[in-house]
This record gives structure tokens, sequence and C-alpha cells, in this order.
């Protein structure tokens, strides 16, 4: 009776120690989606720079490629940036309206990218 009682007693001191460890700091659901445009991180604190390159694209693959700049999601109705782990993947969307599906690791300050794909936009016939 009383091992049984020195086990017990083991065992809820053992799920209290397991319960009351650190959470992870990114988000432990399967996914979110963030929504936004694709922008190199130059251009988001500084504007792209029309002058001296033709479009908005040119300016963020230009600014990744030779300026050192990384891609990033922007949304401009938040006015929030997050930085993306993939850098391959967001090049195909520079300068587009997307959808990002991902974990959002608030320590690292990154969205997690397991996905992007365009937004849709549809524009009124009338």
């Amino acid at each position: 009776m009383k091992t049984a009682a020195i086990g017990i007693v083991g065992l809820l001191m053992l799920a209290g120690g397991l319960s009351a460890q650190k959470a992870p700091s990114f988000s432990v659901r399967n996914n979110d989606i963030f929504t936004g445009e694709i922008i190199d991180s130059l251009c988001e604190d500084n504007g792209h720079h029309i002058g001296l390159i033709k479009n908005e694209k040119n300016c963020t693959l230009a600014c990744v490629k030779f300026g050192g700049a990384q891609f990033v999601l922007y949304n401009s109705g938040t006015k929030r940036m997050y930085k993306l782990d993939d850098q391959p993947k967001p090049e195909a969307f520079a300068a587009q309206a997307v959808s990002v599906t991902g974990r959002y690791d608030t320590e690292a300050n990154i969205i997690r990218v397991s996905n992007i794909s365009s937004k849709i936009i549809f524009a009124s016939l009338f």
C-alpha cells in the first residue's frame, strides 16, 4: 500500500513537471493562412525604387538578388511585415498578392512556410 502511494505521488510529480515545460514559440495548429504581397525587405522600409527600375516585380527581384534583401510578406491593411523562412518559394510570386500557408514562430518573428499561392482578386465586370 505504501509503495503504491509513493508510485502515485511520483507519477503526479512527473505529470506536473511535464505540463510546466515551456510551450513552443510557434503555432501548434497545423497551419495558419497569412495574406499580403511578396516584396523585399529593403522596399518594405523605403518603398519601391520605381524611378530606377521599371516595375515592382523587377525591383523586388533586383533587391533580393543584388541588394542583399530577403523576400517578405507585407500586409498593407495591418501594416505588418512577416519574414519567410523559405526564400526560394516566394521568388515566383514577387510583387504579387498571395496567401501564405504556414506556422508563425513568435520568437524568430518568421513564418515557417508550407505553401504560397496567388491570391485571386475578382474585378467587377459591371
